[in-house]
């Protein structure tokens, strides 16, 4: 089996005019995400940008808006420092920076900050949603995706080794990877806005509930 490099443009129906656009943004993220470490990197970009797009289409939302945004939601992850937490609405004018450098249309631009802005609020931590609009939505889905399944585990445990957590803590209150897992990425297919990506998640929760299983297991050696 080859392994391809994962294009921006893969997802993209073969009659957007636009493709070159998408590329800008992403080549303007480097600058941001590429040296990422922590699962919030172009990759995961790019994964959040396809998903995102292939529910745009099947929910005729605007692809520029969802696109531009899935390319540019964690750029907030890289302003925080040691590692302290910045919430997505301090990213804003970054945000506006990365797509006043490309070809991307000005009267979309206040939209892709809406998306920016709300996508990691979460109801099971006790935020409102205040998506507003199906692109925000769309895109809040492509991103709780892409943290569930086995990416997502590869990608928590990513973060977990960045943050200088330990894998597990059983019996303790202490912060950790598998934690992490039964504190956040268990409720997120709740969190899912589109029965469309509630299908998509059925089968990535599955293998989180068995990997956190078998994870337990083979923790004191029973397999």
């Amino acid at each position: 089996m080859t392994t391809q490099y994962l294009d921006v443009c893969d997802a993209l129906p073969g009659e957007h005019p636009r493709p070159q656009m998408f590329r800008e943004i992403e080549q303007n993220m480097e600058d941001w995400i590429g040296a990422d470490s922590s699962g919030h990197d172009l990759d995961h970009a790019r994964r959040v940008f396809n998903i995102g797009v292939r529910l745009a289409n099947q929910k005729n939302a605007d692809i520029d808006i969802v696109g531009a945004a899935a390319l540019t939601h964690d750029i907030h992850r890289s302003m925080g420092e040691d590692g302290e937490y910045t919430h997505p609405r301090e990213s804003l004018s970054a945000v506006r920076s990365v797509l006043e450098a490309t070809s991307f249309p000005d009267e979309k631009r206040s939209s892709v900050l809406h998306c920016v802005e709300v996508h990691e609020e979460y109801e099971f931590n006790g935020d409102d949603n205040p998506a507003e609009t199906i692109e925000a939505r769309l895109v809040q889905d492509a991103d709780n995706l892409d943290a569930i399944g086995a990416v997502g585990i590869a990608r928590n445990f990513a973060f977990t080794g960045v943050i200088g957590n330990r894998l597990w803590a059983p019996d303790t209150e202490e912060n950790s990877g598998l934690g992490h897992v039964s504190e956040k990425l268990f409720h997120l297919k709740d969190e899912l806005n589109t029965d469309e990506a509630r299908e998509i998640a059925e089968g990535r929760h599955q293998f989180l509930v068995e990997f956190s299983e078998r994870l337990k297991k083979e923790w004191i050696g029973k397999l």
